[in-house]
């Protein structure tokens, strides 16, 4: 009566209870795909004001004739 049982020791120390180790993982894996999502987001956001810019650089300056005469003549036609 007088022997002390000790439960066996565990692996994992107790301030980190083994049923956390997964939610940590899915954490860990949330935290990576918003990574992910923000670096492809950026690539995309910098393609487009990119070629905005590339646009904006060989873009023709037009006269108020040129760019309003076809919308005028139609709107004459009426």
């Amino acid at each position: 009566m007088s022997e002390i049982n000790f439960p066996h020791p565990r692996n994992r120390p107790e301030t980190e209870p083994s049923h956390l180790y997964g939610v940590v993982e899915l954490k860990q894996e949330a935290k990576m795909r918003r990574l992910v999502f923000a670096i492809a987001l950026l690539a995309v956001a910098s393609a487009g004001i990119s070629a905005s810019f590339a646009a904006v650089h060989h873009a023709k300056t037009l006269t108020f004739a040129e760019r309003f005469a076809p919308a005028l003549e139609l709107m004459a036609k009426r």
